[in-house]
């Protein structure tokens, strides 16, 4: 429920203003590692919020994802898991190819605009990076990630 609520907000604020504020990453973080720590599974949180954080910082350091992306996802790492950060991170990387490909079309080819007009233009990765995390649950929820494993 927590991370899919985390979702709404960050796909929202995402889309409307490119940020995932700093407020729902710290509170994810924060209560992720509370959580787990009341419950005995203190080291788990920490190693899932870092590993969570540290896949997501290779692409920061690049310029191809914002710093509320990597504090999101070490947030939702603190929430779950490193097999679920995992699943998640491949997930989003194919749904943030299918939305750039998405994108592209729709600029250059209804649009009408230029490639190397809009070829730059920031994409707000949290839309699929929030589609990753659901694909996530379901594939974790579910038990498909057995299926897959086998």
């Amino acid at each position: 429920m927590v991370i899919s609520i985390s979702v709404i907000i960050a796909v929202y604020t995402d889309i409307r203003w490119m940020i995932i504020p700093n407020w729902l990453t710290y509170t994810l973080i924060l209560t992720g590692i509370g959580f787990y720590m009341v419950n005995g599974h203190l080291t788990q949180a920490i190693i899932s919020c870092a590993v969570a954080g540290l896949i997501f910082f290779i692409p920061a350091l690049f310029g191809q994802v914002g710093m509320g992306d990597v504090k999101w996802m070490a947030g939702v790492g603190a929430w779950t898991s490193i097999p679920f950060v995992l699943v998640s991170f491949a997930m989003a990387s194919v749904i943030g190819l299918l939305h750039i490909i998405i994108m592209l079309i729709w600029k250059v080819g209804v649009k009408k605009r230029k490639y190397w007009e809009v070829r730059k233009e920031p994409i707000p990765y949290g839309v699929s990076l929030g589609g990753g995390i659901l694909t996530g649950l379901f594939v974790i929820n579910t038990g498909v990630m057995n299926l897959v494993i086998l």
